[in-house]
């Protein structure tokens, strides 16, 4: 049996309150921005939150999924092939006879498992471009990041089962180099999966139903957010805060991980005044995150060591804890419309009421032409604002159409 490696623990957990870090100076943040600077925007009684820069953002929409066969064939045959290939390997281990056959089994299963991660980087760096430039839709830029994210599932799936296997095999244990491969690969792949693509996916195999997301993207990045049973979910990559190449910043400090404790409560002061996160690193990555449920939601971070930077992000929030106040109002003779708005991008809540009864009306909501939702019996709806200037249409059953012109966020 190989001997337990000597090199420390791979995957770390920090609870405790970390001191500053002697040798790393977090990068200050201005307004304006720049290659070294973060994108998190600061949201008052809440977690900030990671976002495109204003200058970069090249399409902003909404869109609603449908069922689409196509999709839902391509991830349930990406699914068989990934079943097939884990209980393949899993026959073919417990089939060698020796510890060396088995390490050039493993070797080689981890290998196949980086060149389709490097498949799914490619496609999402094009996918995100070929939305931002126009030449796909939103809705095949969304079908293109659930496939991702179901693809992403099945090789972290396949990376717990090698280490499964390997765990129950008697008189044979992974080497050190082969631990820190698996976990830089499902380090990497935590990246490519997130809580809307997950439910585009659903939504496409027609498990749940569609619900309007809003979509914004750069050259580099997007950012999705939507509201649905009572939550406002958020989801942003930003591909230009993510150095593969560059030097660990947080590793060459005499502590990796109170370093990046130190950054990350300079990026989410307000969540490390309600609660500390966990920390967690992935083999030799650097990519680090931080993690915590709080009075409001859940956030989930990843900085990049090589930028010190966030890069991906996700984060829910329960709407009741959502502060919001009222923008725009428009009445015509029968209907009543008010806007109410949080911030930018954030939960948007509009409410249609009968003007002759008081009582809340059922209408169909637009935002700059696009059909986002109804407000049901209770004469509401919560959605997501969009940037800058835009338009609210609510149209009644009876036909009354009421548009309220909203000046945004600031």
């Amino acid at each position: 049996m190989r001997p337990l490696p000597a090199v420390g623990v791979i995957l770390l957990m920090v609870v405790s309150v970390a001191a500053p870090v002697t040798g790393f100076a977090p990068p200050a943040q201005t307004a304006g921005g720049s290659d070294q600077l973060p994108q998190v925007t600061p949201v008052d009684n809440t977690t900030n939150h990671l976002a495109i820069p204003a200058s970069d953002v090249r399409s902003t929409t909404y869109n609603r999924s449908s069922i689409d066969v196509g999709v839902a064939v391509a991830a349930g045959s990406s699914d068989l092939r990934s079943d097939y290939a884990t209980t393949t390997f899993e026959r073919q281990f417990f089939q060698q006879d020796s510890e060396t056959a088995r390490d050039r089994l493993v070797d080689e299963t981890l290998t196949d498992i980086e060149s389709q991660r490097t498949s799914l980087e490619q496609r999402n760096e094009a996918a995100i471009q070929q939305y931002a430039n126009g030449v796909i839709t939103a809705t095949e830029f969304l079908r293109q990041l659930a496939l991702i994210d179901a693809e992403s599932r099945q090789l972290a799936t396949q990376l717990d089962r090698i280490r499964a296997t390997a765990g129950t095999a008697p008189d044979y244990s992974l080497s050190p180099a082969q631990r820190f491969r698996l976990e830089n690969n499902r380090g990497v792949l935590k990246t490519y999966r997130g809580p809307i693509s997950q439910r585009i996916s659903a939504e496409t195999a027609g498990e749940t139903e569609p619900n309007a997301v809003y979509v914004e993207a750069s050259l580099e990045g997007y950012m999705l957010s939507t509201v649905s049973d009572g939550q406002y979910t958020r989801e942003t990559y930003l591909g230009q805060d993510r150095e593969q190449t560059a030097v660990d910043q947080f590793a060459q400090t005499n502590d990796s991980l109170g370093a990046v404790n130190t950054r990350a409560e300079n990026l989410y002061p307000w969540l490390y005044s309600e609660q500390y996160p966990s920390v967690q690193t992935y083999g030799r990555s650097a990519i680090y995150q931080i993690q915590a449920d709080h009075p409001n939601g859940r956030l989930t971070a990843y900085l990049d060591g090589g930028t010190a930077n966030v890069f991906y992000e996700t984060q829910t929030l329960d709407l009741t804890t959502v502060d919001r106040s009222e923008v725009a109002t428009n009445v015509n003779q029968s209907v009543r419309v008010r806007v109410q708005q949080s911030f930018e991008s954030g939960p948007l809540l509009v409410t249609v009421i009968d003007n002759s009864t008081g009582s809340t009306d059922d209408a169909t909501v637009k935002i700059n032409g696009k059909r986002i939702g109804t407000t049901g019996t209770d004469g509401a709806l919560w959605t997501v604002e969009p940037r800058g200037e835009y338009t609210v249409t609510a149209i009644t059953q009876d036909g009354d159409r009421v548009r309220v012109p909203v000046s945004g966020s600031v």
